[in-house]
C-alpha cells in the first residue's frame, strides 16, 4: 500500500484529529486521536447497527475506547501511544481489521506520555523505537500500514538518523512534526526544516505544524517548490478542529458547515459532551480561520452562552436548528451508552488479555423512546 503511495500522493492533505467531517471535505486519510495500548487491550468489539458504527468497549470502563464505521476503513489509520513493542502488536491486532493502519505516536510531549516512556520519549530510544516497529511489521497483515509521527530531535542530522531507523525498522511513512520536543504551540513550526528532512529516507515523509487555513497550505508548498523539496504530504490537526472544510477548495458557508458537523455527530452517537466541546472550538475559530460575529442571528457571544448551557444532544440541535429524533437507543449521546450493556464475564487473571468478541447491540426501533428535552438515565 504505502510503497506505491508517492506517485499519487503529491500535495494531499492529511488529518490527525477527527474523521466524517473532513473525508466529507476531501481528505485523504485520517489519524484518530492516539489511544494508549493497555486502554485498547482487552476491549470488546461491538457492531452498534443502530448507528452504523464499530466499537471498541471497555468492559470495566463500560465506555467506547475507539469507534469507526465499515465505510472508513480504508482510510483511517490509528494512532497508538506505546513504549512497548509486545503492548503494541496486543492492541494493534485487536483493531487492525478496522482500520487502514497503525501508526505509533513518537512526538506527543504531553506528561502522561512522556512518563509513561509513550510520545516524544521514545526520540530518545531509537532501540524500543526499532522493537516496536518491526514488531508491528512482523505480526500484521501485509496490507495493513505501519507508519509513525515524531517530532524533531535537537539536529538535522539527529533527526535523519532517527527517520532512518523507523525506516529499517518497518515504517513505510513518517510525519515529522516540525517542533522540538520541548516546543509548544504558541512558538511557530519550522517549515525550513522540511527542505533538510525530506529526503532522508526513501519512504513518504509528511509534513505537520501550523497549517491553519488553504492559505497556509498553499504558502507551504509554494515555498518547498521554490527550496526544491518534496515531501509527500501535509498532516492538519488544530486547523481541521477549527475548519474541517480547510480540505475543501469550495468550502460551505459557516453555518453550514457547523450544522454539517452536528448532523454527523448525531449520526454517529458521539457523546453530547464531546460534540459541544468541538462545537465551542469551531465557534472560537482559531489562527487563519474567519468566524462570523452572529450564528443564527444570535451575537456570538451570546450563543457560545446557550450552547455551553446545553445538557443533551437534543438541546445542541435545538440550539443549531437540527431535527433530533426521540427514538434512539436508550443513553444514546451520552458518556453511558453502554452502561448497561452483557459484556461476557472477565478473567481477573486475564484483565488486560481478554480477546475482542463480537457483539451486537439492537436498532434504535428496539429501544425505547428517549426525552428529547435530555439524558436518559
Amino acid at each position: 500500500m504505502w510503497r506505491s503511495w508517492p506517485p499519487w500522493c503529491e500535495g494531499v492533505l492529511y488529518l490527525c484529529a477527527w474523521i466524517s467531517e473532513c473525508l466529507r471535505y476531501g481528505a485523504s486519510l485520517v489519524w484518530g486521536e492516539e489511544i494508549i495500548d493497555r486502554k485498547l487491550i482487552g476491549a470488546l468489539r461491538v457492531e452498534n447497527s443502530a448507528f452504523g458504527c464499530i466499537d471498541y468497549v471497555s468492559p470495566r470502563e463500560k465506555v467506547s475506547v475507539f469507534s469507526t464505521c465499515a465505510e472508513e476503513t480504508k482510510k483511517v489509520i490509528f494512532q497508538l501511544g506505546t513504549a512497548s513493542a509486545h503492548l503494541a502488536v496486543e492492541a494493534a491486532q485487536l483493531v487492525c481489521n478496522d482500520v487502514s493502519g497503525i501508526d505509533v505516536n513518537m512526538g506527543c510531549p504531553k506528561s502522561f506520555s512522556v512518563k509513561g516512556g509513550m510520545g516524544a520519549a521514545l526520540l530518545d530510544k531509537p532501540e524500543v523505537v526499532a522493537e516496536i516497529l518491526t514488531s508491528l511489521r512482523r505480526a500484521l497483515p501485509s496490507e495493513k500500514s505501519v507508519t509513525c509521527k515524531i517530532r524533531m530531535l535537537p539536529s538535522t542530522e539527529k533527526t535523519r538518523d532517527f527517520m532512518r531507523v523507523c525506516e529499517k525498522s518497518g515504517a513505510e511513512a513518517i510525519t515529522v512534526h516540525m517542533r522540538l520536543r520541548e516546543e509548544r504551540p504558541a512558538e511557530p513550526a519550522h517549515w525550513d526544516e522540511m527542505e533538510r528532512l525530506w529526503d532522508a529516507v526513501q519512504v513518504p515523509v509528511l509534513a505537520n505544524g501550523d497549517f491553519f487555513s488553504r492559505h497556509q497550505i498553499d504558502e507551504f508548498w509554494k515555498h518547498c517548490k521554490e527550496k526544491g523539496c518534496r515531501p509527500s504530504g501535509v498532516m492538519i490537526a488544530r486547523g481541521a478542529l477549527w475548519n474541517p472544510s480547510i480540505f475543501s477548495r469550495e468550502p460551505p458557508a459557516f453555518d453550514e458547515m457547523v450544522r454539517s458537523y452536528v448532523r454527523s455527530a448525531v449520526a454517529t452517537n458521539s457523546t453530547y459532551q464531546n460534540t459541544k466541546w468541538v462545537l465551542s472550538q469551531m465557534l472560537a475559530g482559531g489562527t487563519g480561520v474567519t468566524v462570523p460575529t452572529s450564528f443564527n442571528g444570535i451575537n456570538m457571544k451570546t450563543f457560545n452562552r446557550e450552547l455551553s448551557a446545553t445538557k443533551s444532544m437534543a438541546h445542541i440541535c435545538t440550539a443549531f436548528g437540527e431535527p433530533f429524533e426521540p427514538t434512539y437507543p436508550n443513553r444514546a449521546h451520552t458518556t453511558v451508552f453502554y452502561k448497561d450493556f452483557p459484556f461476557p464475564e472477565e478473567d481477573p487473571q486475564k484483565r488486560s488479555r481478554l480477546p475482542p468478541v463480537d457483539a451486537e447491540i439492537e436498532s434504535p426501533q428496539k429501544c425505547r423512546r428517549m426525552d428529547p428535552g435530555g439524558e436518559s438515565a
